[in-house]
């Protein structure tokens, strides 16, 4: 019988078979879908429920997906895809929409209200807040780098039984007006002429507001420390925010601030529903402005907003010795 086995295929053959480009493509769509995600996340992270808080405790953190946006583009570089180029073009063009006008630095800012503009017209005066932190060691430090600012207001959060009277031998000899409930602060150059303590639905005081003779009037400054958010734990903080925002749009004073540590960053869903009634103050040098934690900000916890007045500069402070850095606003 003959030996009928086939002669072996030349390599060469299966060399020659096309791969129709899928190994080469596949990279690609890889980084395309990995871009759209990003998309997503930028314009639709409202729609996510906030089960537990986590959806709000992402969304301090969302000018970072810029990083996994430079990532992408660095493997788009390396292996040229115009799908994948594409995709990572429009991830970063959404990006820079969102959060460049706030990177860059801000003119005048305030409520777009008659009040704005009358105040605009008289003088002015600066606001200092900061979180001091409990239980830190170094508070009479951070109390004196406040009262060195020549802020006209300070607004402190987290006093506790045992910094308070260091904060208070830091700030009265500058700063002789003063009131102080719960773990809020404020002391001031110039007379209060009223104040009242506010629990926003907490139970107990965290916050104040009081009445300020100030170069541009009489203004009414709300000073502020709401509740943590943790995974499971942000009830508290939106009941806050809540209250405080019916309280806001109550209140029928000419010149409103409101300043303190919120524990929400200003692309949290809860916080953004303070908009319809006071105007959130962003930086007037180039930064999104992050104050938490001091060593390496990583989100802008603290803020300060206005009703019937406009800013002239704000600024994030050097880190002092909390772990926050404070910031000192000047309006009028």
């Amino acid at each position: 019988m003959p030996d009928v086995t086939p002669d072996p295929v030349p390599d060469s053959v299966y060399q020659r078979v096309p791969s129709f480009g899928l190994r080469r493509r596949e990279p690609g769509i890889a980084i395309s879908v990995l871009a759209l995600v990003v998309i997503q996340l930028l314009l639709l992270h409202g729609l996510v429920p906030n089960l537990d808080g986590y959806a709000s405790l992402a969304e301090s953190f969302l000018p970072w997906l810029g990083l996994p946006i430079i990532v992408l583009a660095a493997l788009v570089l390396r292996r040229f895809s115009r799908l994948a180029a594409l995709a990572v073009a429009a991830s970063a063009l959404v990006w820079a929409l969102l959060f460049v006008p706030s990177i860059l630095p801000h003119g005048d800012q305030g409520a777009g209200d008659p009040g704005a503009g009358a105040a605009a017209s008289g003088g002015t005066f600066t606001v200092a807040s900061e979180n001091v932190k409990a239980g830190n060691p170094r508070v009479g430090d951070v109390a004196a780098s406040l009262a060195a600012t020549g802020a006209d207001v300070v607004a402190i959060q987290e006093l506790d039984s045992g910094s308070q009277a260091a904060v208070a031998a830091g700030l009265d000899p500058t700063h002789p007006f003063s009131t102080v409930v719960g773990t809020v602060g404020v002391w001031s150059t110039t007379p209060i002429l009223d104040s009242r303590n506010l629990d926003l639905g907490l139970g107990w005081t965290r916050a104040l507001w009081v009445d300020v003779d100030t170069d541009a009037g009489r203004t009414r400054v709300y000073v502020v420390h709401l509740d943590s958010i943790r995974p499971g734990q942000d009830s508290q903080r939106d009941e806050m925010l809540r209250e405080l925002r019916t309280t806001l749009a109550a209140d029928v004073a000419e010149r409103i601030v409101v300043v303190g540590d919120f524990n929400s960053a200003t692309t949290d869903r809860a916080f953004a529903r303070l908009s319809d009634t006071v105007t959130d103050v962003g930086t007037s040098t180039v930064g999104l402005g992050f104050t938490w934690p001091s060593a390496f900000p990583l989100a802008r916890l603290d803020h300060l907003l206005v009703r019937g007045l406009t800013s002239v500069s704000s600024v994030v402070m050097p880190a002092n010795g909390s772990d926050h850095r404070g910031i000192l606003v000047t309006l009028r």
